[in-house]
């Protein structure tokens, strides 16, 4: 008689391809990867382009200018950005290249969204991504000077056109800096405390802390002092 044995819970245990396994501890906490729960679809790709129009026409409303450009190729250069953007969406589901970037950004953005491991194939990257992103926490105070500027510099000829694209425009900055601060913050926990196996940090290159601090600030003091030592040799 032979007697077979079912396999333990143990053996059955999925693991990725390095062998790992799927459910790994971290610390006293059981953290599960974010492997197969966001899967990439070409309608979150037209969200870059969406927001590129949803702050690119209120700019050109209130002053005419986008990048700067003025007048039609002004809207030609936002259309075209725009255009490539949708474009690059819409292939992603043909192009291989494409479907895989997408498929691994949405697992970068879920684990890091929900503090779960990503795999071994994506943890040292999004390690990478999460401290970059910390340090370019300045942007969220920069954000809300963007849409005064924009809102100094704007013509006020016609109200019925430029109130609309005013509204709009704070609107859509608002909302970039709330999502700025939900990255930032999420970001910062997973530097304080990396789901998955304990590794090293990754290495961090020459010009990244450029990225912020005193250098940067430095760096902003300087570009502006060549600005004006350039205007006045100019006149």
């Amino acid at each position: 008689m032979i007697v077979r044995t079912a396999p333990s819970p143990v053996l059955r245990r999925p693991v990725w391809p390095s062998g790992d396994p799927v459910t790994v501890r971290h610390g006293s906490v059981t953290v599960r990867p974010a492997a197969s729960r966001a899967p990439a679809t070409w309608t979150a790709g037209l969200l870059l382009p969406a927001v590129v129009l949803g702050l690119g026409v209120p700019r050109m409303l209130l002053t005419g200018d986008y990048a700067g450009l003025h007048g039609y190729a002004a809207w030609a250069l936002l259309a075209a950005v725009a255009g490539v953007g949708a474009a690059l969406a819409l292939l992603t589901p043909v192009v291989p290249a494409l479907s895989r970037r997408a498929a691994e950004v949405a697992r970068m953005r879920h684990a890091l969204r929900t503090h779960t491991d990503p795999g071994p194939d994506l943890r040292a990257r999004l390690d990478l991504s999460a401290r970059r992103v910390l340090r370019l926490h300045w942007m969220g105070r920069a954000m809300p000077v963007l849409p005064a500027v924009l809102l100094l510099q704007a013509e006020w000829d016609s109200p019925a056109t430029s109130l609309p694209a005013a509204v709009v425009l704070v609107a859509g900055y608002t909302a970039l800096a709330l999502w700025h601060r939900r990255q930032t913050l999420a970001a910062a926990w997973w530097v304080a405390d990396r789901p998955g196996p304990a590794r090293p940090a990754p290495p961090v290159p020459w010009w990244e802390p450029w990225l912020g601090g005193r250098r940067l600030l430095a760096l902003s003091g300087g570009y502006v002092l060549l600005v004006v030592l350039v205007t006045l040799l100019a006149r």
